[in-house]
């Protein structure tokens, strides 16, 4: 998937995908692309840009939409971070996992994962 995203993107983009030479943090298990949802009607909070939109709208420290989906982005990214997370500097749903860097990528079914001693 990862070369599939990187030769789909246009270059002036491509600070959003993961070089396959490099290898993705997603390909190291150590991160996660999450939003919020409402509890109550079981639908995705509104943030300040949609899920994997390609814009600055997505940054997370971008200044711009409601008050409120700023305020629910920061709160992802608090919870996140006490949890030794940290965000992705261009994406507000991105979180990479400490010493991400440090693990190998894998490029394995769940189901082989799940098996592993």
């Amino acid at each position: 998937m990862t070369k599939l995203f990187w030769g789909e993107t246009p270059p002036e983009k491509r600070r959003f995908v993961a070089d396959p030479k490099k290898g993705s943090r997603h390909n190291r298990g150590c991160s996660v692309d999450l939003t919020l949802y409402d509890i109550n009607t079981g639908e995705a909070v509104t943030m300040p840009s949609g899920y994997d939109e390609f814009s600055e709208r997505a940054y997370p420290g971008y200044q711009g939409g409601s008050g409120e989906s700023r305020r629910l982005r920061d709160l992802l990214r608090s919870v996140m971070e006490s949890e030794g997370f940290s965000v992705y500097e261009y994406e507000w749903w991105h979180f990479d996992y400490k010493d991400w860097a440090h693990y190998p990528v894998l490029n394995a079914q769940f189901y082989e994962i799940a098996a592993a001693p």
